[in-house]
């Protein structure tokens, strides 16, 4: 009897003294997170060999590809993260090795937003690809289509002179 009423004053006094979840202040502290959580998607353009084998097997439609100017994995990943469900089927899918060039970073992403429609386009993983990578991609895409004609060209002279 003395031991119950014990307990219920010390529940009582550590009701008054701790603060409760539901009053901390989210945005500085994190309430929970999911013991499965995988983190922020991480996309690396250069390993990225555009097989869209994220996208296909991406289970809520959260992955686009973005085209570039190149002949060769001429897409790239981005990611919608108001619709993932970080489950990261993307990354066990992804062919790259020995790194992933989509992987989920890991550690703690928050996703606060004032509620509105047009706050959810801050909820992308866009690819900025650099303007110089784009430009040396291009260089060497003609620098090898100019050594192929080449080729053909002197492939013909040797077949006219046969």
């Amino acid at each position: 009897m003395i031991f119950q009423l014990i307990a219920k004053v010390f529940r009582v006094s550590k009701a008054l003294f701790i603060k409760s979840p539901a009053t901390q202040d989210v945005r500085t502290h994190v309430m929970h997170q999911a013991e499965r959580y995988r983190g922020e998607h991480r996309i690396d353009y250069e390993t990225c060999i555009g097989c869209d084998a994220c996208d296909k097997i991406c289970p809520t439609h959260a992955i686009t590809m973005k085209h570039l100017p190149f002949k060769k994995q001429n897409i790239v990943p981005e990611v919608n993260l108001s619709v993932c469900i970080f489950c990261g089927l993307c990354e066990d899918v992804c062919p790259t090795k020995p790194e992933k060039s989509i992987i989920l970073s890991g550690g703690r992403y928050d996703m606060l937003s004032g509620g509105w429609h047009e706050d959810q386009n801050q909820f992308w993983v866009h690819v900025d690809i650099p303007q110089s990578y784009i430009d040396s991609r291009l260089e060497e895409e003609e620098a090898a289509r100019v050594k192929k004609e080449l080729a053909a060209k002197k492939k013909a002279a040797q077949g006219e002179k046969e």
